[in-house]
């Protein structure tokens, strides 16, 4: 009796230790941000950090557009695209599944390397915008 106690005790302990999903997405965005942040400029993008609002559930990545992309005129005329697109980036990222099946948002603030306080681009994806 005492022996079932005692692994009772332990499986418990063992299962309160895990982390959920939502303290998961703050540690691996808080993580993210600080070792890889700010990137690298790909494709006129720098990702300036990540993180997760647990009350929304939503991954929110802050860009920084420089370069060609820096063009208020430009992004407006290609909204569509640029959203279309990253909605396609989200359904096909695997190294999301766990949060797209939670149904996390994913929001994008893309903000002009020129002038910080103009924001670009910036647009929610919710589970019906990547799972079409």
């Amino acid at each position: 009796m005492k022996r079932i106690f005692v692994i009772a005790c332990c499986a418990i302990l063992l299962i309160s230790c895990h982390e959920n999903l939502e303290d998961r997405a703050a540690r691996e965005a808080k993580e993210y941000t600080e070792k890889f942040c700010p990137t690298p400029v790909n494709n006129f993008t720098r990702t300036d950090s990540v993180v997760f609002e647990k009350d929304t559930k939503t991954y929110h990545y802050y860009c920084t557009l420089t370069g060609l992309m820096d063009n208020l005129d430009i992004i407006t005329m290609h909204q569509k695209e640029i959203h279309d697109a990253l909605a396609k980036s989200i359904k096909e990222s695997t190294n999301i599944n766990a949060y797209k099946e939670a149904g996390f948002n994913f929001e994008y603030t893309c903000r002009s390397e020129k002038n910080l306080k103009l924001i670009l681009f910036q647009a929610i994806y919710s589970s019906k915008d990547y799972n079409k």
